[in-house]
């Protein structure tokens, strides 16, 4: 299982945390009005970096 999430988003962040999901990545949320949003993106397993390149090109 993968989230991505925006960082600031603290209940969604917690809810990921609390059901065994680890942070895999956190970066710029391009595209974003709000040019200090910040994506986050956890998973339930260490990602391959082609996965995670591709999960994060989304962001």
């Amino acid at each position: 299982m993968v989230t991505w999430l925006l960082e600031h988003d603290q209940e969604s962040r917690g809810r990921a945390e609390r059901s065994g999901l680890s942070p895999q990545w956190r970066g710029p949320d391009t595209g974003n009005p709000d040019p200090a949003a910040v994506r986050l993106v956890h998973a339930d397993r260490r990602l391959g970096a082609e996965l995670l390149e591709r999960v994060t090109a989304l962001a």
